[in-house]
């Protein structure tokens, strides 16, 4: 049987719409050890009981479980553009807007799917936003009196659903109702 030549970008569909015998079937291999799952859903369990582990543990326990956890292949943050605006115009107005701004835009490098919570601690934002880790904690209080945070715990954080969201929506429409809209304060 003579192959034809196939395009690989779109060899994934092929694999998905062809017959069995087809010259373009393949078999799917895991990628991921199955043990990484069991770490991920065991870590994460740890995160969300109620133990009252110390800021360094959780901070520890949640990069560990940024380093286990399945790739996520270009997941998107779905922004409100009125309340990202509204981020950006009380950022601009208030006391140390450069290092708030780097925050804001570190924290989205680790938004927990499904969850909106910021899976990295203080050192880690840190060192992604190119700023020390008593900036951040300054820059976190800011983003939390503007709304554009929402704080979880001492220490932990989250999105406000109302002003983006990475997952599902009706996840973020529940997420959304315990949580009040950007509120426009004073600088």
């Amino acid at each position: 049987m003579a192959h034809s030549p196939v395009c690989w970008s779109t060899l994934a569909a092929q694999d998905v719409h062809s017959q069995p015998g087809d010259p373009v079937t393949a078999k799917v291999h895991r990628l991921r050890p199955k043990r990484h799952d069991v770490i991920t859903e065991a870590l994460q369990l740890v995160l969300d009981l109620p133990l009252g582990l110390g800021n360094q543990t959780r901070d520890e326990l949640a990069e560990a479980l940024g380093k286990v956890a399945p790739p996520e292949t270009w997941t998107y943050t779905m922004v409100s553009p009125d309340q990202l605006q509204r981020i950006l115009a009380a950022i601009n107005a208030g006391p140390d807007s450069g290092n708030v701004l780097r925050v804001w835009t570190a924290v989205m490098c680790f938004v927990q799917y499904g969850t909106n919570e910021i899976m990295a601690g203080r050192a880690k934002i840190a060192e992604t936003a190119g700023i020390r880790p008593q900036e951040v904690s300054r820059a976190m209080t800011r983003l939390t009196e503007i709304g554009a945070l929402v704080r979880l715990r001492p220490g932990r954080y989250a999105i406000n659903p109302h002003v983006g969201w990475t997952g599902d929506l009706v996840k973020r429409q529940a997420a959304a109702k315990d949580v009040t809209e950007l509120r426009v304060i004073d600088p």
